[in-house]
């Protein structure tokens, strides 16, 4: 017997729950029907194939219920409930889905198996989910989107599947302004109703491009008004290069143009400049 299920929250739960009746099946995972029947025709199996959560299924608490129990007190602040443990794991580079549900039915109905790390394969998954937590709100402090033809957009890259986290992020945070998120060839968009879309959009990465196909100078300007501002306001004696160093740490800063430029400073520091200079000239062109 295979157990195929989809790379979502309710592909798991309801991989869990069949392999805990039928322990000696096969699991077998994908992101969509068209990427399983690949899998199952180059498998060329003769087995009786359960397929599950390639079709909308509710009752996503009760499976919680039977599988895990009830969740005990939080060993951290920073833990999830396991429904979102299971979706933010799922998202890691390297998580294995297939494995991820053994870990879950080994957890034999106590959730607090996942949190507190008592197997290697635990305290990885663990990690996982930490890791993964970690890259989204990275992007949060350090990716900083521009307005582009009434468009607030940002370009980011990470190792994780975020992109569609950080945009629900980003869209709740400027409700008044449609929001896009582009990583790679894909893309999100949220608020969309105010661009004519549904509130919350999976597209092309073109087609985000093609609502802004020429971008204002004003932009430009204002960027380098406030690097002309916060130059000649930084005082070398104050300035704390292990604390910068920390709080714009070099992972985060290919997220986004400015916070380049913000590294770049943590690093070479800031050109000797006072706000004097710029009324010294201005005084002398008028003179």
């Amino acid at each position: 017997m295979i157990i195929a299920f989809k790379t979502n929250v309710d592909g798991v739960l309801l991989a869990c729950s069949t392999l805990k009746k039928h322990s000696d099946a096969e699991l077998m995972f994908a992101k969509d029907k068209h990427e399983l029947e690949q899998k199952l025709t180059f498998s060329e199996t003769k087995d009786e194939v359960v397929r599950l959560g390639f079709t909308p299924a509710g009752g996503t608490k009760k499976l919680v219920l039977e599988i895990l129990g009830k969740r005990p007190a939080k060993m951290s602040r920073t833990d999830t409930r396991p429904v979102q443990y299971i979706d933010i794991v799922l998202r890691h580079s390297k998580a294995n889905p297939a494995e991820l549900v053994r870990l879950i039915v080994s957890c034999n109905g106590s959730a607090e198996h996942l949190y507190t790390g008592k197997s290697k394969l635990a305290r990885r998954y663990y990690n996982y989910m930490r890791d993964v937590t970690r890259a989204w709100q990275r992007m949060c402090m350090f990716a900083r989107p521009d307005i582009i033809n009434g468009v607030l957009t940002v370009d980011i890259d990470s190792p994780h599947d975020v992109a569609d986290i950080f945009c629900r992020w980003l869209a709740k945070k400027n409700p008044d302004l449609p929001v896009a998120v582009t990583f790679g060839n894909a893309a999100w968009v949220g608020n969309g109703e105010l661009v004519g879309l549904d509130h919350f959009t999976k597209t092309a990465a073109a087609f985000v491009k093609s609502l802004h196909t020429s971008s204002s100078s004003n932009d430009d300007e204002v960027d380098k008004l406030w690097d002309v501002f916060y130059n000649s306001q930084m005082i070398e004696t104050r300035r704390n290069r292990k604390l910068a160093s920390k709080m714009q740490p070099k992972s985060s800063a290919g997220m986004s143009k400015m916070a380049k430029a913000d590294r770049y400073k943590v690093e070479r520091g800031i050109s000797n400049c006072t706000l004097e200079m710029f009324t010294k000239d201005r005084h002398e062109a008028s003179v």
